[in-house]
């Protein structure tokens, strides 16, 4: 799977400068720089790169992310010298004005331009006369200095010396080939351009390798952050859910046998074992290289300090296609706890087994400058600095890991689609309004808004921080209890009558079950599901009441369920539709009189939904002083299994 993602192939030129630096250029001419991050005061001559070495010799030239004077030995127009602060190759010393021929003077920027030029642009970017040529825009900051239709712009198709390694020239303008935040594919169609694995698809505003536009091969899906993964379990379920072993061909490890609980019911991808004590001893429960380690494990403090050797180097060797880098090692933590189901006969069993993550924040993204010696000792500093540049641009030199399910609750951690960009998170709450539904185009929302604003933001920040566009809109099918037809990912009919799969969000006792048994709120909610009612829930029925109080935010109601709820409906038809959200809580108070004006938590802390006020409840404040995500961006299980565990919370389970 790892080998599988962002295989860079670098065009011709690339591996040209990497190969094709001076031998010794790992010493650099003068490892020395104008000023520092700290201290202006230190400079050197800007033209001693030049003369240090043969001009016969191919040099490097890191325009906008060099280190030293090294890096800017290959560079054009005697920007030779590499300013510190900014750590940008100059011609000459910006701070003391040295470094320039007589009549010339230097500028702020570090360019020697003729005594007396200026720039025909003002401080607010704005053209104060025409340019006829590009010595016109010489005297201009780094941004506005070719000249394109008589104005100072940053680039051109010819010249892009403005633009970073990870940028490309488009109107003029050097904008990211990779963007945080995408609204079409084309946005992404640079993405990765040369690669063997290319991101050109935007999935959930991020540039990402598959989307609903762009469709991973058959036998793969598109796993929420964009990377095409082989089917484990039934499509479309909670990663490992299956009903016989051909649902778990497609899982990695030797995870292909469906293993179902002893008591009955829909099953869990898995091994075949005589016991617990198989696996690791012929038995594997993790691909490649996470399978190095099998520890048996109660809870995580089991695994404190369990980890893997983690090969770095090969990950860049894939990464890039450039065979030089060398091996490069650290341990890779692996403190999650895991429930493992193993087959054994007729029957199964669950193991406690340490594994790399259950989540994505359990994942450790890859520092490459702490392993930059081994990786790149065989390549030079020099040749190691350009493909950095080539890879990460300005951007810390960090790989992003993310948490790929393998089956169950747990998973292994691999790359994002892209390097530049993390793809973990939803993005961090919200800055929108409650100013429409969520079935509707308009200003970003906000997670407060109802439970199923927060379920698409969750995994799409960009709807509450920006714009809730279309892209938003089509979320809600797939995030949210109802769609924005009436159809969506479930409804909220009684919990003891078989139906059309349910929605955590629509009571506790929902919660509690598809907690256990995802199937439930994922495909059907068959004989089996209903079953849980009477472990889960002490036998509690609706009974054709509400799934929830009306006062409560949670997935949409049953028209008829009460002459509120009628009432509503009535008057806005969503209610019963797609989500019971802050909207239609406030019509409840209204048109029926009730709810008092609110004071209390929007929802019940055992049933998932949107983010509470941690002033709602003692118990709301305690979950939320140890994970602030319940009460900025979402309740969901996690929140729902710490207010089961808190001391000022009811038992939720």
């Amino acid at each position: 799977m790892l080998n599988s993602v962002l295989r860079f192939s670098f065009v011709a030129t690339s591996f040209a400068l990497l190969t094709a630096c001076p031998k010794g250029a790992e010493e650099g001419p003068d490892t020395t720089s104008i000023g520092s991050a700290t201290d202006n005061s230190s400079m050197t001559d800007p033209t001693v790169g030049d003369e240090t070495v043969g001009s016969e010799d191919p040099l490097a030239c890191i325009l906008h992310n060099c280190e030293d004077d090294s890096e800017c030995a290959g560079c054009t127009e005697g920007r030779n010298s590499c300013y510190a602060p900014e750590k940008r190759c100059v011609a000459c010393n910006p701070d003391s004005g040295e470094g320039c021929e007589d009549g010339e003077e230097c500028t702020e920027f570090g360019y020697c331009v003729p005594t007396g030029a200026v720039c025909p642009v003002d401080e607010n970017g704005e053209q104060t006369t025409p340019c006829a040529d590009d010595p016109d825009c010489a005297a201009c900051d780094p941004l506005h200095q070719i000249c394109a239709a008589g104005a100072c712009v940053a680039c051109r198709g010819d010249a892009v010396d403005a633009c970073q390694a990870t940028e490309t020239c488009v109107d003029n303008t050097c904008v990211p080939k990779c963007p945080q935040e995408c609204e079409i594919d084309a946005d992404c169609s640079l993405c990765g351009a040369d690669t063997e694995q290319p991101a050109p698809a935007c999935h959930h505003h991020r540039c990402a390798e598959c989307s609903d536009t762009q469709p991973c091969p058959n036998g793969e899906t598109c796993s929420d952050e964009g990377v095409c993964t082989p089917v484990c379990g039934l499509p479309g379920m909670v990663v490992g859910t299956c009903d016989q072993d051909a649902h778990c061909a497609g899982c990695e490890g030797d995870n292909d046998s469906c293993n179902t609980p002893i008591n009955g019911g829909h099953g869990a991808c898995g091994p075949s074992a005589s016991g617990c004590s198989d696996l690791g001893n012929g038995v594997v429960v993790l691909p490649e290289p996470f399978d190095q380690v099998t520890n048996a494990c109660s809870n995580d403090g089991d695994c404190a300090g369990v980890g893997i050797e983690y090969n770095v180097g090969k990950l860049l060797r894939d990464i890039t296609g450039f065979d030089d880098i060398g091996d490069a090692n650290i341990n890779y933590p692996m403190n999650a706890c895991a429930s493992v189901t193993v087959g054994i006969g007729q029957t199964s069993v669950s193991c406690g087994i340490c594994v790399p993550c259950k989540e994505d924040n359990d994942c450790m993204d890859i520092d490459i400058d702490q392993v930059a010696e081994d990786a790149f000792g065989p390549l030079g500093a020099i040749a190691a600095a350009l493909l950095l540049d080539q890879l990460f641009g300005p951007e810390e030199h960090l790989i992003h890991m993310f948490c790929q399910p393998v089956a169950g609750d747990y998973g292994v951690c691999i790359p994002c689609p892209t390097l530049v960009n993390d793809c973990v998170g939803g993005g961090g709450g919200g800055s929108g309004n409650c100013d429409h539904d969520v079935c509707t185009e308009g200003e970003a929302l906000d997670p407060s808004c109802g439970t199923c604003a927060a379920a698409v933001c969750a995994v799409d920040g960009f709807c509450c921080n920006n714009t809730w566009d279309a892209t938003c809109v089509g979320e809600v099918e797939d995030q949210c209890a109802g769609g924005c037809g009436g159809g969506g990912g479930g409804s909220c009919h009684d919990q003891c009558e078989t139906g059309d799969a349910l929605d955590p969000s629509c009571n506790s006792c929902v919660s509690a079950i598809c907690a256990d048994d995802p199937f439930c709120c994922q495909t059907e909610w068959d004989d089996v599901c209903v079953g849980h009612v009477a472990d889960e829930c002490d036998g509690a029925c609706s009974g054709g009441a509400c799934a929830h109080e009306e006062c409560s935010q949670g997935g949409p109601l049953t028209d008829g369920c009460s002459d509120c709820v009628t009432d509503v409906c009535n008057a806005d038809a969503f209610c019963c539709n797609t989500d019971w959200d802050a909207a239609c809580v406030g019509q409840a108070e209204s048109i029926c009189g009730i709810c008092g004006g609110g004071g209390g938590c929007a929802h019940d802390e055992c049933q998932e939904g949107g983010p509470l006020d941690a002033a709602c409840s003692d118990c709301a404040g305690e979950v939320c002083d140890s994970d602030a995500f319940c009460c900025e961006n979402m309740w969901d299980d996690m929140c729902v299994n710490a207010a089961d565990a808190a001391a000022s919370c009811p038992n939720c389970f």
